[in-house]
């Protein structure tokens, strides 16, 4: 459906104009009009990638059934291939300047590996990653795998030993008012919804954030999230359910709830794309156009004495009111556009003065922010409002309640057992 106006009215009524004074905007729902186009990035795909590197490191006389290969792709989600992917091309790396460093690897050349990954000072924590992909490929090859050895263990010790520094985790993007007791530092859910705006793509952004954060969504699970899935409660809230997560690849599914404010401003996005059915999130492609006044023909009189006529120069020349196209695409955003939105965000609520972020301190905090800072915001607010861990899990569809206590490790210890007795006593 084609939407044109001179004037774009609010689509709140106690909010600002959508477009400056006289622009003119179109709205192409899904399916009018093609995206505009974006420079082709040529490559192979996660699968075929993960093919090429596996192939050019095994040794030659070292097969794998085609079943057991297909079986274990099927298993895993798109995100752990890919990052599986990029484990498998830094070993590759590694094995093409060392003879023998090929697939399936010996406990001394996963050493050499640690120490060649350590002198490019990556973290305990990612090098550990890395190993757990080798071991799985080495199950995939039917290989035993050197990885579980005493003297990669011990590696790993001595590198944690020497490095001593806990796992650096995503920033938690908190929901900005006082819960709790804690102090909110840094970047909040508040300020990055402020800084969206009320053009277009702002709506789609402001509901994209708020729905991760109520229902502390995986960022594969926000992306999947349908209009069809979406179901309004009678008190104006909502439920979502979830086919498929990270820690449900079976597909038995979940329900995870919606705030009304939440509900309004998918209301707002949904209302002022047309979207009807299909993805949620859609990429918005923006065009616009510069005006300029107009002008009378030209007379004879107008022209200098040695100039040649032109009566194509010479005509009247209409003007033209500035105007911008918003077209709506039809598949759900990508990974990246993610937390390019995430950053595009929080850098205009900086610009804006809404968080007090300057200088270095300001750069950490941008690249501490990632698709998974909605999820660990809820669960830190969460801590911070008394809640235990096991609730905590239950609610954010973990399979341990260790990773809530990861996620919420500087917050959990003020609502444990022997803060809320202490609290009242010890004053």
């Amino acid at each position: 459906m084609k939407r044109k106006m001179a004037l774009a009215a609010p689509l709140n009524p106690s909010a600002s104009k959508l477009v400056p004074e006289g622009e003119i905007i179109t709205v192409l729902a899904p399916g009018e009009a093609r995206l505009p186009k974006r420079r082709a990035r040529p490559g192979l795909s996660t699968v075929e990638r993960f093919v090429a590197v596996l192939s050019s490191i095994i040794d030659s006389d070292t097969t794998v059934a085609k079943v057991n290969f297909t079986k274990a792709l099927e298993a895993r989600s798109t995100a752990t291939l890919r990052a599986m992917t990029c484990d498998l091309e830094s070993y590759a790396l590694f094995a093409s300047g060392h003879a023998g460093a090929g697939l399936p690897a010996s406990a001394e050349k996963l050493v050499e590996w640690i120490d060649h990954l350590e002198a490019r000072r990556q973290k305990p924590a990612t090098i550990a990653r890395k190993l757990a992909t080798v071991a799985t490929v080495h199950g995939l090859l039917g290989a035993p795998s050197a990885v579980s050895s005493s003297l990669v263990r011990d590696t790993m010790k001595g590198l944690r030993r020497r490095q001593g520094k806990g796992q650096r985790q995503a920033a938690g993007l908190r929901l900005g008012e006082a819960i709790g007791s804690a102090p909110i530092k840094g970047f909040t859910l508040a300020a990055l919804m402020e800084a969206c705006g009320t053009d277009l793509p702002g709506l789609r952004d402001a509901a994209l954030l708020s729905l991760g954060y109520d229902a502390g969504l995986r960022v594969s699970e926000l992306l999947e999230a349908t209009v069809e899935a979406l179901e309004v409660q009678d008190d104006g809230s909502g439920l979502l359910d979830i086919d498929r997560s990270k820690t449900d690849q079976e597909g038995q599914g979940a329900s995870v709830w919606a705030s009304c404010e939440t509900m309004r401003r998918i209301f707002l996005w949904r209302e002022a794309a047309s979207i009807r059915k299909g993805p949620l999130f859609r990429r918005v492609g923006v065009i616009r156009t510069k005006g300029h006044s107009g002008r009378r023909a030209l007379a004879f009189g107008d022209l200098a004495y040695n100039a040649s006529v032109d009566r194509n120069r010479m005509a009247a020349i209409p003007a033209r009111q500035a105007s911008v196209t918003f077209v709506i695409g039809d598949a759900a955003l990508t990974v990246a556009a993610v937390r390019s939105i995430i950053r595009k965000r929080a850098l205009a609520a900086a610009d804006m003065g809404l968080v007090d972020l300057m200088g270095e301190d300001l750069e950490y905090a941008l690249d501490s922010l990632s698709t998974h800072s909605l999820r660990v915001g809820l669960t830190q607010d969460l801590f911070a409002s008394g809640e235990d861990a096991g609730p905590i899990a239950q609610a954010l569809r973990w399979s341990s309640v260790g990773t809530a206590l990861r996620y919420g490790r500087r917050l959990a210890p003020a609502s444990n057992a022997a803060a809320r007795l202490l609290a009242s006593r010890r004053v």
